[in-house]
Order: structure tokens, then C-alpha cells, then sequence
């Protein structure tokens, strides 16, 4: 039986591809393995949001050059996002790559694999292709939480941004396709889904009829078994009324959102072709927590993009501190080849960067556990998904709002479970708490 080694870099949308990929190629007699030594395929499913990531790759594919000599029917290749922009780097840096293909292509990943065999050369395939919906998975333990596309691409043409390139327009999957994938893994065992999407709130309006996400979740908290539902990434311009009711509204959509600020200046808002304000932005949430008390945020934020004022970083501060968010993803700008910003004028020198980023992360990580400390004394619930990091004679979960908690559990609840957890502290980067015998207050936070 063939072996096959999968290598994932990125995001939850790579996560999800390199689980389709092990999926379809189980099903043709692959047999997955942890150790590339063991390998007579690896794959690496690759990031290009920035430059940091595809270094990584490239390291890795220098590392696996001595692997091939000493192995020459290894097939390696490198699938996903990189691959998509950068196949011609790909193939000029790194002669050990024998395949290389894009999202569009994964479908037809025991095909490529196929031709290499059959051709005894390099095999490039990065053009566009039908979307299709793929439910393969590895087969392996139950588990009690799993992700599901629900559309691919972005056409939001953010001047930072690779996306559009690489992943192509907006397309959603019918959500007739996407129920049976949740049942499917409701089925199973699962008892929590994140649905994703590079712009999941924009969700449906590509199908005939349109749709949108707040009907399609609402189809979804009707299957039997499943308890909590969540989705990634929201653009604020595709933030709807709509959408905040069904966060309020549907039962197991959970009170947490992740929605990317990138910045808190406007000018520089406008030079990313965000499409909103500050001020439209600090509308959204006045909406969602007035709408959503107990809602918990998170964000992405860039600094040093090109032209970026210290005024400007400063309003950047402001707005963490004014919205105050439970989570923040902090990046260093990073130019990506073909996109606007990468030839801006004024691009910011690499230590006021690195600068501006610790500042910022100082703040953030202040600003978070104030957040968290507002949960000491409630009681919250928690879906046990695991023992403790630290302790194994302890259970850990997460709340609605995305918090993981550890406690004991005392022999009452265990792993799948919903549990009433007291939280007693707030670490920093954890909960800790004691089981409760009943809900005494179920929200996570409160405005």
C-alpha cells in the first residue's frame, strides 16, 4: 500500500483541504503515515498570505532534497495557495518537487499523482477548475468537532491580498451538499462545525436561487446531535442585520465572531480597499452587542502597511482598546508579489514594524485578559473536547464564546459532553473552573 505523508501550513481552509486530500487518496489504497521517512508521497498544502510562510515551505523542500537521494521514487509535491501563485519559483528553486497543484485541482489529486508515475517528470496543474464539494475524510477516530466549507474565493481585491489569486471568485456550495456533510459528521460523533469561507458571510448569493448564510444556518441548527455551530472569516462589509439576528437568534450559533479590522485608520483603510470606515466598523459591533450582549470578538490587525502614519498606529491602539476584543491575530505587513500594496510607495522599514507589533501585542494581550477576568464567577458551557495540557487527571473544553477551560470533572461529565463550569480564574491563556450543578448564568461575557 502506497504511503502518504501530509504537511499543512496556514489557515483552517488549508486544514480542511489537506483532509479532503487524505480522504480521496484512502480511498484509492494510500495509507497515511507521521513519518516522511516512511513516505513514498508527501505533500505539502501550502500558505501565501506572506513571505515568512513560503520560506518555510521552500526550507522544507531544501530539507527534503537528501529524503529523494536517498529515496528516488518519493514523490513530493506542494498543493494549495502557494503553489496557485508561485508555481514557476516552485519549480526553479526546488527540483525535488514532483507535482504541484492548485485548489481547484484536489479532486483530481490521485490523477496528478497518476501522471507523475506514468510521465517521470514534473507535473504543474494551476488552473481554474469547477467547484467541486468533497466529503472524503481520513478515516480515524470520532471527532467532536470538524470544519466545512461552505464557499471558496474572495473578490474583495484587498491591495494586501493574494486571496483572489489563489483561491479565485466567490463560489458557494449548495446547501443541499452542505447539510448531508454535517449530517454525515453528526453521524460520527461530531458535535460542533465551523463553517468556512474566505468571506462567509457573503455566503449564497452566487447560487440560483440566492441564499444567504443566516438561512443556511438556520437549516443547519434543525439536524438532530449537533450542538454548537460556528463560522470564519466575516468581512464587516458583508455584515448584515440579518446576520447579527441569526447570532442572536438560532439556538446553537455561538456568541463569537471573527471580523478583521486590519487597521483603525481610515486612510489607510482606503489604501487597503477595505470597503468600510472606522466609524462604520464601530457601528457593526454597537449593533452586534446590542443586539448580542454576551458576544465575544476577535480580529486581525496589520501594522507597518505601506504609508502607515504613527498617527495612524495609534488609531489602530485606540480602536483595541475602545472595542476591546477577546482575541487579536497581530501581522507584520508583508508585500506579496502582484498585489498593489507590494508597490506602494512609503513601505515601512522592517524595525518600526517589529516595533509597532509589540506595542500593539502588549495592548492586545492587556486588553484580552481584562475580557477574560469578566468571566471569573459565572458559570458558563463548556463542550468537553479533551483532558487537560498541564494535567491529565483533568478535563478541558471550550465555551460559546471560543475560551478553553480546565477542570474536574469529577466523574460526571467526560469528553463529548456539555458541561456547567463555575470559572474560578483567569490565566493567560486559559480558564480554570469547577463543575457546576446547574446553569446560574449561561452567558460568556456581558456588555
Amino acid at each position: 500500500m502506497t504511503k502518504l505523508h501530509l504537511i499543512t501550513y496556514g489557515c483552517q481552509m488549508n486544514e480542511y483541504d489537506s483532509e479532503r486530500v487524505a480522504g480521496l487518496l484512502q480511498a484509492q489504497r494510500y495509507e497515511l503515515t507521521e513519518h516522511e521517512s516512511d513516505a513514498d508521497v508527501i505533500l505539502l498544502n501550502t500558505c501565501a498570505i506572506r513571505e515568512k510562510a513560503e520560506e518555510k515551505v521552500f526550507s522544507k523542500l531544501g530539507q527534503l532534497r537528501g529524503l529523494k537521494a536517498r529515496n528516488p521514487r518519493l514523490i513530493v509535491g506542494v498543493m494549495g495557495c502557494m503553489a496557485q501563485l508561485q508555481q514557476a519559483a516552485i519549480v526553479k528553486r526546488a527540483p525535488v518537487v514532483d507535482l504541484v497543484f492548485g485548489s481547484p485541482a484536489i479532486a483530481r489529486v490521485g490523477e496528478l499523482l497518476d501522471r507523475v508515475r506514468a510521465d517521470g517528470r514534473a507535473v504543474v496543474e494551476t488552473g481554474e477548475g469547477p467547484l467541486v464539494k468533497i466529503a472524503a475524510r481520513p478515516r480515524s477516530e470520532p471527532r467532536l468537532k470538524a470544519f466545512v466549507t461552505v464557499m471558496e474565493g474572495c473578490e474583495k481585491h484587498c491591495t494586501f491580498c493574494v486571496v483572489p489569486r489563489t483561491r479565485g471568485r466567490e463560489r458557494s456550495h449548495p446547501p443541499g451538499a452542505i447539510l448531508a456533510e454535517v449530517r454525515g459528521l453528526v453521524a460520527e460523533g461530531c458535535r460542533e462545525v465551523t463553517l468556512l469561507g474566505q468571506t462567509v458571510n457573503a455566503y449564497g448569493r452566487d447560487l440560483t436561487p440566492p441564499t444567504d448564510l443566516p438561512a443556511l444556518l438556520e437549516q443547519i441548527d434543525e439536524i438532530d446531535g449537533l450542538e454548537r455551530i460556528r463560522f470564519t472569516t466575516s468581512n464587516p462589509y458583508n455584515l448584515t442585520r440579518r446576520l447579527i439576528r441569526a447570532i442572536r437568534d438560532i439556538p446553537k450559533v455561538v456568541e463569537y465572531l471573527h471580523l478583521p479590522l486590519q487597521s483603525g485608520s481610515n486612510d489607510v483603510l482606503a489604501r487597503m480597499n477595505r470597503g468600510y470606515t472606522r466609524e462604520r466598523y464601530l457601528d457593526l459591533v454597537a449593533e452586534l452587542r446590542d443586539a448580542v450582549p454576551a458576544v465575544a470578538l476577535s480580529t486581525d490587525l496589520i501594522v507597518g502597511f505601506p504609508g502607515e502614519t504613527e498617527a495612524d498606529f495609534e488609531a489602530t491602539l485606540a480602536m483595541v482598546e475602545r472595542v476591546g476584543y477577546d482575541n487579536v491575530f497581530a501581522f507584520r505587513f508583508s508585500p506579496r508579489p502582484g498585489t498593489p500594496a507590494a508597490d506602494m510607495a512609503d513601505q515601512i522599514p522592517a524595525e518600526v514594524k517589529a516595533r509597532r507589533n509589540t506595542r500593539l501585542l502588549d495592548v492586545t494581550t492587556r486588553v484580552a485578559a481584562a475580557r477574560s477576568r469578566r468571566l471569573e464567577g459565572r458559570t458558563v458551557d463548556v463542550l468537553v473536547d479533551g483532558t487537560s495540557k498541564k494535567n491529565g487527571g483533568e478535563l478541558s473544553g471550550r465555551t460559546r464564546c471560543n475560551r478553553v477551560v480546565n477542570f474536574d470533572g469529577q466523574g460526571r461529565v467526560s469528553i463529548g459532553q456539555l458541561g456547567w463550569v463555575r470559572i474560578t480564574e483567569a490565566l493567560p491563556h486559559s480558564l480554570r473552573g469547577t463543575l457546576a450543578s446547574q446553569p446560574e448564568d449561561a452567558a460568556c461575557l456581558s456588555k
